[in-house]
């Protein structure tokens, strides 16, 4: 190659790097703290939930002195509850109520509270929720927090506990644009109550005497039919195989026939327990409309 044309090349050749490397400098995207409260936004809005903690992660690992680093604590809390794991909720939500008290307190307890309403665990529940209440009562997570107490009464069927938190509620937040449902709903909890719950014990011996009425005690009238029909059958062929002198088919037909009658007992104690479940959904699904408390 002739020695003039090799500058010129060589010079092309740099300028074009020069020129390449100055579009990718300007073009790349440079990764911040910003950027991965973005991302796990992103995730969390399109139900992504587990993507969205990952990346929520990635910030505490990368810019671990983050002035957002709580932020995106919280919101590994919020992904794990929507995703309804609320085991790992509950953790992360307490150890953000720990170490961020200043900051997200008042709503990580609220959460840390429903969490733990989700899992059964009621007093658990009711500690976390108190502690939302207390820290600061004029955050709106306060108010919220009054309301779970509420709940989380309910779900145990202790009416009286929900009606003076209900009350509490009318006492503490006068000005809470809920109040009118929540007078509405004092209303509601004692048309309920008057409402008496099934015993299971009582339905079981109702069905050991006459097999099906403790079905029909519990409102399960088509159980109870059966229940009657099938164990009906059994008893009449145990006692014609009897009467009959035939007690080989009497043995037969009356062990057959015996996991049944057992299965009507256990099936109408059952049959209640559903009836009063089914009661304490009804109401705890009506206050949660009229209450807006839908979490």
């Amino acid at each position: 190659m002739n020695r003039r044309y090799l500058s010129p090349i060589i010079f092309l050749t740099l300028l074009l790097s020069f020129i390449a490397s100055g579009w990718a400098e300007t073009n790349g995207i440079v990764l911040t703290d910003d950027l991965q409260i973005v991302l796990g936004d992103k995730f969390m809005d399109s139900g992504d939930y587990y993507r969205a903690i990952t990346e929520y992660k990635k910030l505490a690992i990368l810019f671990p002195d983050s002035n957002r680093l709580p932020e995106a604590l919280y919101k590994i809390g919020m992904a794990y509850y929507r995703g309804k794991d609320y085991e790992s909720a509950a953790k992360s939500f307490a150890e953000v109520r720990k170490t961020y008290s200043a900051i997200h307190f008042s709503d990580a307890a609220f959460y840390e509270g429903l969490s733990y309403s989700k899992l059964g665990r009621h007093h658990a529940a009711a500690l976390a929720f108190e502690r939302s209440r207390l820290f600061d009562e004029k955050h709106p997570a306060a108010a919220n927090a009054q309301l779970g107490l509420s709940f989380n009464a309910l779900d145990q069927n202790d009416f009286l506990g929900c009606r003076a938190e209900l009350k509490s509620f009318l006492e503490n937040y006068p000005e809470d644009e809920r109040v009118p449902a929540v007078r509405e709903s004092l209303i509601l909890i004692d048309e309920y109550e008057a409402v008496p719950l099934k015993s299971p014990p009582l339905a079981g011996t109702l069905s050991a005497i006459l097999p099906g009425s403790g079905q029909v005690y519990a409102e399960r009238y088509k159980d109870g039919a059966m229940a009657f029909l099938v164990n009906s059958l059994f008893i009449a062929g145990t006692i014609v195989s009897l009467d009959n002198e035939n007690y080989a088919l009497a043995a037969i037909v009356g062990g057959v026939g015996l996991p049944f009658y057992i299965g009507n007992i256990y099936g109408a104690a059952n049959s209640a327990k559903k009836w009063n479940l089914s009661l304490s959904k009804n109401i705890h699904n009506n206050l949660s409309i009229s209450l807006k408390f839908n979490y």
